[in-house]
């Protein structure tokens, strides 16, 4: 009798157990497509010039870990939510969207939301459904409108142009960051030239070939068109591909930013003056002679405990660096630029 009532508190608790199964399995769960399957990820060729090129899937060794946000912690979480990942699976556009490969940039990076939803920059609200894109850890693909039948729709709308900071901000040249500081109220305009009503909205763009932006002048020298491009001392902007914003350092003043393919290329200088050969060459011959120096001193280690040769070693030691490095500058020419080019000058000035 006791075995029938345990067969019967067995059976009881396995229903019990089914029954109450297919309340967990009716969560609704959101389904993530990973655009490459796992240990791939989406890449370009090495040509830059080919930006027509679609990124293809290739093997890679970095962690797909997107950048999550979830708005109801108001912060980004680093646990993955339970989704359920479609990997090797890419969104399917209808006839008027089409697929466009968007790049993980530092400098406005896109990122997930924890519902699923992506959202490009993070300047703009817009955010785009699971459905409408694939991801992965360097880029996204997304199904976007064509642009010939928004065109009806972007003539009625606002032009929008992108404040790189936002809203009580400001561009610290020295630093290379946005920093909080309170418009005043005789800030001069950010858009003198703009004919008609704009929407400002927050972020940086999106440069496909470079994380780096590039200053093109002063909005006062700039000219907004009506479909939201802007023109500045003869180089044309498209919508989306620049930004303005004041400047800490010249008392608020607004300038353009725009990625590096849009500023006007230099023509190539030649150096036709024989100086320029004859500067580097004199400068390393001076250095072999003072390592030559150099060399006869320690030879002679009989002098090593004479104040004076000690004093001449640290000089020409000095004066040898100094040498080496100005022949490094004067052979890389205009290569050198930025961090490299201040680290070059110090070391050139207390060498010397």
């Amino acid at each position: 009798m006791k075995a029938f009532f345990r067969c019967v508190a067995f059976v009881v608790t396995i229903a019990a157990i089914v029954v109450s199964e297919p309340n967990d399995l009716t969560k609704p769960q959101v389904t993530i497509l990973k655009c490459c399957r796992y240990g791939e990820e989406l890449r370009r060729s090495n040509d830059d010039s080919n930006d027509n090129e679609f990124p293809r899937c290739e093997p890679t060794s970095n962690e797909w870990k997107p950048l999550i946000y979830s708005p109801t912690r108001q912060t980004f979480v680093q646990a993955l939510p339970e989704w359920h990942i479609l990997d090797g699976r890419r969104p399917e556009c209808d006839d008027r969207s089409e697929l466009i490969h968007v790049p993980y940039r530092k400098i406005n990076p896109f990122f997930l939301l924890d519902n699923g939803n992506a959202v490009l920059e993070t300047g703009i609200s817009d955010s785009f459904p699971v459905s409408h894109f694939c991801a992965d850890s360097n880029a996204l693909l997304v199904c976007v409108q064509k642009k010939s039948t928004s065109n009806h729709a972007a003539a009625t709308m606002r032009p929008r142009v992108r404040r790189c900071c936002g809203e009580n901000a400001t561009f610290h040249e020295h630093g290379n960051t946005c920093v909080n500081l309170k418009e005043t109220a005789d800030a001069p305009p950010l858009l003198p030239n703009a004919s008609s009503v704009v929407e400002i909205v927050e972020g940086f763009p999106t440069c496909p070939k470079s994380d780096n932006l590039t200053i093109l002048g002063d909005t006062r020298d700039a000219v907004l068109q009506p479909d939201g491009g802007l023109e500045i001392n003869g180089v044309a902007l498209p919508t989306g591909q620049f930004c303005v914003e004041r400047i800490k350092e010249l008392n608020q003043i607004a300038k353009v930013f725009a990625c590096p393919e849009h500023a006007p290329q230099r023509p190539a200088i030649h150096a036709t003056d024989i100086r320029f050969t004859l500067y580097p060459v004199g400068f390393i011959i001076s250095a072999v002679f003072l390592a030559a120096t150099l060399a006869a001193g320690w030879l002679l280690p009989a002098s090593h405990h004479v104040l004076h040769w000690r004093c001449q070693t640290h000089h020409v030691a000095c004066l040898m660096m100094g040498d080496i490095l100005m022949a490094i500058i004067q052979l890389a020419g205009d290569s050198l630029h930025g961090a490299s080019c201040k680290a070059l000058a110090f070391l050139c000035v207390i060498s010397g």
